[in-house]
């Protein structure tokens, strides 16, 4: 990606965005991680990290580095939905913008945000592309979003990439934020935003994130696709449906057939 020059919000009292990262180990990519955040050619936004049962050691790391922007902060539950909450809580940007902790932020990804909402103020959601990486950083594919009716194929796939998304903190407050799963929190939140009409949500082809496959991930595990698998048997038995009786039987087959044993 292109450096671009410094973008600037006039006479913001507060900062637009919140970077949210929450995080309790360091597989490596840490430090480039946090950097990539730090670089960002946008100026209103602060970073909030969310170290949580991490060691001593890793804490005093990044709390070795020194950058006002940083607001840190340290739990003793491991669990990623209650320090999503967290930082969310903590918070004091317009916007909360997620970011993981091997992941790697494009320069202008804030800047590219910024303008995407500026396009339209009602936007609550911003849902960005990535580029994809493997463990040693090099690009092995690409996965761009598009414009789509989003509510209809949340039902049998996760139309969004967490760590390359926008969020309004005020719409994740009126949803009570994250309310469980040990990997899949962010499917809970996108099923249960789709049943508001008043949610915008504007696609772009943006690669905002370099998103790392590695061994280190939780992706596609069994639990992860159990949980989901529960989130679809929660709403089918609150108000129940043919399309969402196929929504429960389509997530069961995943566990079964496509997770990771």
């Amino acid at each position: 990606m292109g450096v671009a020059e410094m973008v600037e919000v006039e006479d913001a009292q507060t900062p637009f965005f919140s970077v949210l990262m929450c995080c309790n180990r360091d597989d490596g990519y840490l430090n480039q991680a946090i950097e990539s955040v730090l670089a960002q050619n946008f100026s209103s936004f602060e970073f909030i990290i969310v170290l949580n049962r991490c060691t001593d050691e890793l804490y005093d790391s990044v709390a070795a580095i020194k950058d006002p922007r940083i607001v840190l902060f340290r739990t003793e539950i491991g669990q990623l939905s209650f320090n999503l909450n967290f930082g969310v809580n903590s918070a004091i940007g317009t916007y909360i913008v997620r970011f993981d902790s091997d992941d790697i932020c494009h320069v202008d990804r804030l800047a590219e945000s910024y303008k995407i909402i500026q396009k339209d103020l009602d936007t609550d959601i911003v849902a960005g592309s990535c580029r994809v990486i493997d463990a040693l950083g090099n690009v092995v594919g690409v996965r761009v979003l598009r414009e789509e009716d989003w509510r209809s194929k949340i039902t049998y796939s996760n139309p969004f990439i967490h760590p390359a998304m926008v969020i309004r903190r005020d719409l994740i407050l009126s949803a009570r934020g994250y309310l469980g799963g040990f990997q899949s929190e962010d499917y809970d939140l996108w099923i249960r935003l789709a049943k508001r009409a008043d949610v915008k949500c504007v696609f772009t082809s943006f690669p905002m994130i370099d998103y790392r496959i590695s061994d280190f991930q939780s992706k596609g595990s069994r639990q992860a696709y159990a949980e989901v698998a529960s989130y679809f048997f929660r709403e089918f038995l609150i108000e129940p449906g043919f399309k969402k009786l196929v929504s429960v039987f389509f997530s069961v087959f995943k566990v079964f057939f496509k997770s990771k044993k």
